[in-house]
């Protein structure tokens, strides 16, 4: 019997291991880890689809040679992070880090690694039934989100906002997830 391998992509409880990716690679590449110590980790299939989500946006978006990495963490760490580098206290749904601009990676022959995106799944929990519906649809939404922070998409005023939702709601309903519309 041919037993199923794990996804490399993923990561969860004690295995941290992440993708680990060459020079000389090209292609989209997203790994997600499971960061929090939790007796209730999010199951392996909602794991697998926000890594396709965010993998979707970056190429939806035309990204054609990089990496990211989505890491979900406790409240306390997203606090801790949301402090740091918003200036804001408390946690929140979601952080991008936005690193290497994806166009340079063709041009000086490496992968780039695009950014970072942490997720509070216990934020997006509590916010997902009056947001985007349950927690499987918050989630990606979450991660589309993310995606597309760190290719510089804002929503800083009402412009950007509709244009960043509109971005959004495209890349969400290619996995039947529907926008939940304007909701600063």
């Amino acid at each position: 019997m041919i037993q199923p391998q794990p996804n490399p992509g993923i990561a969860t409880g004690t295995d941290r291991t992440l993708v680990q990716v060459g020079l000389s690679e090209t292609g989209v590449r997203v790994s997600v880890s499971d960061e929090r110590d939790t007796a209730d980790p999010l199951p392996t299939e909602l794991l697998e689809r926000l890594r396709q989500a965010v993998t979707a946006t970056l190429e939806g978006e035309g990204v054609t040679n990089g990496s990211a990495d989505v890491f979900l963490v406790s409240n306390a760490d997203i606090a801790k992070l949301n402090s740091e580098h918003m200036g804001v206290e408390g946690p929140t749904d979601v952080l991008s880090f936005p690193l290497d601009d994806p166009s340079e990676g063709d041009a000086f022959g490496f992968m780039p690694h695009v950014g970072d995106v942490v997720i509070a799944p216990a934020v997006a929990a509590a916010q997902s039934a009056a947001h985007a519906g349950s927690l499987d649809s918050e989630m990606l939404l979450l991660g589309v989100h993310a995606a597309l922070h760190l290719l510089g998409h804002d929503h800083r005023d009402s412009a950007e906002r509709s244009a960043m939702q509109a971005r959004e709601a495209a890349h969400l309903l290619r996995f039947d997830v529907q926008h939940p519309g304007d909701q600063q």
